[in-house]
């Protein structure tokens, strides 16, 4: 058992996204997000304990449950199941376990170009969000505070997560409910640090009905619009069509062919 599960210090993993509160630069991007398979994954907020977190990952162990690769926990002398389907359940994030998990880099890389990407990919094999404009930026930054695995490094996506945003993006399948259940089961074999508290919490309240807490809830770092001015960028290439709402997309291309113009003259 381990004593001493560690947190992200910073607060930022698997933190909730108010897609009400996003500046209006972004609002076709939240929009998109919102409508999209992970959108009720990132916008649900519940409240997290910290005993519960820290009870899962400690008693947290790889199990067979109904000959199917799964672990379990015990949280307050309640018996806990996680298993690839029981997250796609109560994350709602459809999809099935026959989707794909990974891409070729060169894939992801030609697909990242095509979103305008000027970014190192080669050598750091990440998509770094610097590198992308105003509202891709806006989408790996979802990622990232929300669903990504990982307590640091919010900047970019590594080459599965990647792949997860960039199918989602081009309205093809990929298992973002496996891709979740393999960071969660490795952490499982050995567990660190009290990784994916929101979606840990869920799972947990999935099964155990008010289950006693300790009143220690865990505070999430509230998103500042500092954040918000550090994925603004002059530069702008459109989303993908399907990812305007009918109505907007012409007036959306419309600004988009006055702002090209415009970088045009300024060139000049």
């Amino acid at each position: 058992m381990v004593k001493n599960i560690e947190w992200d210090k910073t607060s930022k993993h698997n933190q909730s996204i108010n897609l009400d509160q996003v500046p209006q630069d972004f609002e076709d991007a939240a929009r998109w997000v919102r409508s999209s398979r992970i959108g009720y994954a990132v916008e649900t907020a519940v409240k997290v304990y910290r005993t519960h977190i820290r009870e899962f990952w400690e008693n947290a162990k790889p199990e067979t449950i109904i000959n199917v690769r799964g672990m379990s926990s015990t949280v307050r002398n309640k018996r806990i199941e996680v298993a690839e389907e029981r997250i796609r359940k109560v994350l709602k994030l459809q999809g099935n376990a026959n989707d794909p998990i990974s891409l070729k880099k060169d894939d992801i890389l030609d697909g990242f170009r095509g979103m305008g990407y000027v970014g190192d990919f080669q050598q750091k094999k990440e998509i770094k969000r610097g590198g992308l404009t105003r509202d891709w930026r806006f989408i790996v930054h979802v990622f990232a505070m929300s669903l990504v695995h990982r307590k640091g490094g919010f900047d970019g996506l590594n080459l599965e997560w990647s792949a997860a945003m960039l199918n989602l993006c081009t309205n093809q399948k990929f298992n973002i409910s496996g891709l979740i259940f393999n960071y969660m089961l490795e952490n499982a074999s050995e567990p660190t640090w009290g990784m994916y508290p929101r979606f840990i919490q869920m799972l947990i309240n999935d099964q155990y009905e008010n289950p006693p807490n300790d009143g220690d809830l865990y505070a999430f770092h509230v998103p500042t619009s500092c954040q918000y001015t550090e994925i603004k960028t002059n530069e702008w290439v459109l989303l993908h069509d399907w990812m305007y709402a009918a109505e907007r997309l012409p007036l959306v291309k419309e600004a988009y062919r006055k702002s090209r113009e415009a970088l045009k003259e300024k060139q000049l």
